[in-house]
């Protein structure tokens, strides 16, 4: 059957988060995303199919299979990523399109060994998912088309590769890949083959837009705009245009800054592509700021091409004017690992970004901002995006862009080896080529980083021992060359200003001490160690440390039925990826969750209160962590924990699980990401308080202490002024516990910390002296609320006569946000928290859940 696609001009502005300003009568481009079938090759049975898309969505949205999410379906669903898929599509075009004298086909992004044919004719074998694709069709072309697509399968292209290699390389024994280490083999998201927080479902398909671009005489490539001697006084704007033009001509640029013409610059154009480069000065420029230190300002760049009095093709950018430098200076403490933002140094504050569904084309702009804009509401201004996943999508980086939330930006290699072939590092410099430029004009882009954990596997887990010598130094020779000389080289040609690292960690590995660069400390969680070994394990920079917990009742509901609720039962353990000696102990997870939770909590009755401990426990393990961080700025100026999303629903190291939910360790985050973060310790009978400031300017604060008994009686109060130092960590009182608690008991009480500022509080704590298991904490019930219906949810007013822990508000079976969560009620204490639901109020009423640490053990 023939299908006609009607055509229809895009704003697109090649491969930026740049639009076109107006349709141009130069360009034309046309989306072949609709009217797609699939089938496994050789089948001949064809079916609707999605682009972007994957055939594991395809074969879902058909009823071919069951949800691979649910359950154990995962492991019955190995056998799609070991076939070869084919896709095809017929579109039809008019004799304009047709009659210009360029054309090509853009394939934006192909997973991953795929044979294209155009009118039966090999165009294109592409063997990288990360890379774009062009291709000139103009001869091929003719009024009804047919476009088909074969996908080969993973197995097939790279185990020959695996066998024959002169050694094995080796990579982290991600679940199902522990055996064979196929995914190092090829350009295509690693996480894909399985990772301890991940599935193994291995995708194929066009995972993202075909776009068909046909034009006459000129066509604008892309423009990369770069800020330079930013201040408040002034900011450098060097922009180069890149076009492309079927002849000589004479051109004129003009440029426009939020719709105000700026100037015109007239250009030779060559037959070919062409730079122009575009240069002014702006004058008391609007910064863009990371968030919590300013306005994330963006300017609107609009660049129209002219050739003989007539507009011929126009592009705009969306970017903002700041400056962010790497500091690497050797100081008196080691060398220096921090960022300044427009001239002022910032403590990084935020958490690993990883994938957010194993099926990207899932992930709509919605869900993009729905992340970022939760880490802007915990106080984030740095998201590191890490290695094992994709270049992300424009949208995640214009979310970013917006709300303030700088990028530490991995490129795709984690915890492996790779081959160190010619072939192999040409396709690397295609895809750096292909995303660097797409994504360099975005402000929240901080800095380029090798790889994920590459450098440390080699020298610190084990690896290098397993090759003889002849073979260590060709490893050590590629990866040298490789991370520190061949990737800087590409990088300096298409984004020359963002520093790069060679690896993430770059210290604590090779006798590289932790006083020169960043770390991933897991002496917590792998390494079994107490949470107080946060405060003894301080680096420069801390870019992955985190804990575990599982998904609230609510999301393992969905995944789950009522016979699998127990943390031994195969489903899940299905859902917790974390395993050890290469699969065989699917309980190493389970056993580390229950052994921290045996240090710090009594035991849960039942299975949802087990669930909701682990949350809390993960919560409370990086407070510790943040507050060790902070209070030893500016010695440490970066805390990024791992995780901040899941890409499925499964028991993991995140802060917001895959539904969207935040857990305890998000809203514990919102708390001590605070621009003020008062951190209390213990130390030598005394408690020691030092305040960590964000803030760029000194503050005269008012420094309140206060200690009272859990059911509320006062037993002593200290009050004094204090001037808060910006942009650093210091001690502001200490106090002998025994003139703190006078006669009471430690687990009897509760110290509160308030930090006012002309009598408006802007930071606040509760510190406890003892264990939470060893709370002397009130019995069940003690909770009081009452609750209304407002527009969009409802709002609870909760209070209690005795000290409630982690008060936990929940809805059976309902997706809701809460205002507040997981937070300590004080005896006297009224609390308003908003629930925003679709829920009806009557289901709100019926399904509303309140419990604290209290109601969860005997």
């Amino acid at each position: 059957m023939k299908l006609l696609l009607f055509f229809y001009l895009i704003v697109f502005g090649g491969i930026f988060i740049c639009a076109k300003e107006t349709p141009s009568p130069s360009v034309t481009k046309l989306q072949l995303n609709k009217n797609w079938q699939f089938s496994e090759s050789g089948k001949n049975l064809w079916h609707t199919a999605s682009v972007p898309g994957c055939v594991h969505t395809d074969l879902l949205a058909n009823k071919l299979i069951p949800d691979p999410f649910y359950r154990t379906n995962e492991q019955s669903l190995q056998w799609i990523g070991e076939k070869d898929w084919e896709y095809k599509a017929e579109f039809e075009l008019t004799q304009d399109i047709l009659g210009k004298k360029n054309i090509e086909l853009f394939f934006k992004g192909l997973d991953t060994y795929a044979d294209v044919y155009l009118n039966n004719s090999l165009i294109l074998t592409a063997d990288n998912m990360f890379c774009e694709w062009r291709k000139d069709v103009k001869r091929l072309l003719q009024k009804h088309n047919t476009l088909r697509i074969v996908f080969r399968n993973v197995f097939s292209v790279n185990l020959p590769k695996w066998k024959s290699a002169p050694y094995k390389l080796q990579a982290f024994p991600n679940n199902d890949q522990a055996d064979t280490m196929l995914a190092v083999y090829s350009r295509k998201a690693q996480f894909h083959y399985g990772w301890d927080w991940g599935p193994r479902l291995i995708t194929c398909g066009i995972w993202r837009d075909i776009v068909l671009e046909a034009w006459d005489e000129v066509k604008i490539n892309n423009v990369y705009i770069k800020s330079q001697n930013v201040s408040s006084q002034s900011a450098g704007i060097n922009s180069a245009l890149s076009v492309e033009s079927g002849s000589e001509a004479e051109a004129t640029v003009e440029l426009r800054i939020n719709g105000e013409k700026i100037s015109e610059t007239s250009a030779a154009l060559k037959k070919g592509t062409n730079s122009i480069p575009v240069n002014y000065t702006i004058k008391n420029p609007r910064l863009w700021w990371t968030n919590g230190l300013g306005e994330p300002y963006l300017y609107d760049f609009s660049f129209k091409l002219i050739i003989n009095n007539k507009p011929l093709d126009s592009i705009v950018c969306k970017t903002g004017i700041r400056s962010v430098e790497l500091v690497r200076n050797t100081d008196s403490l080691g060398k220096s690992f921090y960022f300044k933002i427009n001239g002022v140094p910032v403590f990084m504050k935020g958490a690993n970004y990883i994938p957010q569904d194993n099926f990207q084309n899932r992930v709509t702009a919605k869900d993009y901002e729905y992340i970022v804009k939760s880490a802007a509401e915990a106080n984030m201004n740095m998201l590191r995006l890490w290695g094992g996943g994709i270049f992300q999508d424009d949208a995640f980086y214009d979310m970013c862009d917006k709300y303030g939330i700088l990028i530490w930006h991995d490129l795709m290699f984690a915890c492996g080896m790779y081959p160190d072939n010619t072939c192999f590092i040409e396709s690397v410099k295609q895809e750096l080529a292909d995303n660097v430029s797409r994504i360099r004009n975005h402000p929240s882009l901080a800095f380029y980083c090798g790889n994920n954990e590459n450098f440390v596997a080699w020298y610190s887990w084990g690896w290098k021992q397993l090759y003889d010598t002849a073979a260590q130094a060709r490893i050590e020779n590629f990866m040298n060359t490789f991370y520190k000389e061949t990737i800087p080289l590409v990088l300096k040609q298409y984004d020359p200003q963002r520093a790069y690292s060679f690896s993430s960690p770059s210290a604590g590995f090779n006798n590289i001490p932790y006083n020169e660069g960043d770390i991933h400390y897991w002496g917590v969680w792998h390494g079994q160690e107490p949470f107080d070994c946060y405060n003894k394990n301080i680096a420069r920079f801390v870019s992955e440390y985190g804990f575990q917990s599982y998904p609230e009742i609510n999301t393992i509901n969905k995944f789950a039925l009522p016979e699998d609720k127990d943390i031994h039962s195969p489903v899940m353990l299905a859902h917790q990826r974390c395993m050890a000696d290469e699969r065989k102990d699917k309980e190493y997870g389970n056993r580390l969750i229950r052994k921290y939770m045996d240090m710090y909590y009594n035991t849960p009755t039942d299975f949802e209160n087990y669930v909701y401990v682990s949350q809390v426990l993960q919560a409370e393990g990086g407070r510790v962590a943040v507050e060790a961080h902070r209070s030893n700025m500016p010695f440490c100026m970066g805390s990024l924990f791992w995780q901040i999303d899941d890409c499925w629903p499964v028991a993991s190291w995140s802060s917001i699980d895959y539904y969207g939910n935040w857990k305890a360790l998000h809203y514990y985050a919102r708390r001590f990401y605070l621009p003020a973060l008062i951190c209390p310790r213990v130390k030598n009978d005394s408690l020691i308080i030092s305040i960590a400031s964000d803030y760029p300017e000194n503050k005269n604060l008012q420094f309140e202490v206060t200690c009272q008994t859990l059911n509320g009686t006062l037993v002593s109060a200290f009050t004094k002024d204090i001037e808060l130092k910006a942009g650093t960590a210091a001690v502001y009182s200490a106090i002998p516990i025994s003139m703190l608690i006078k006669n009471e008991l430690k687990g009897n009480v509760v110290v509160s910390f308030s930090l006012k500022e002309n009598a408006l509080e802007i930071s606040s704590k509760l510190f406890y002296l003892v264990q939470p298991k060893d709370l002397m904490l009130a019995s069940t019930g003690n909770i009081l609320y009452s609750i209304k219906h407002v527009q969009g949810g409802a709002r609870i007013e909760l209070k209690t006569g005795t000290l409630a822990k982690d008060v936990f508000i929940s809805l059976k079976g309902a997706q809701a946000t809460y205002s507040d969560n997981y937070f300590d009620l004080l005896p006297g204490e009224i609390k308003t928290i908003d629930i925003k639901t679709d829920t009806p109020f009557d289901e709100i009423k019926s399904g509303l859940k309140i419990i604290s640490l209290r109601d969860t053990y005997k």
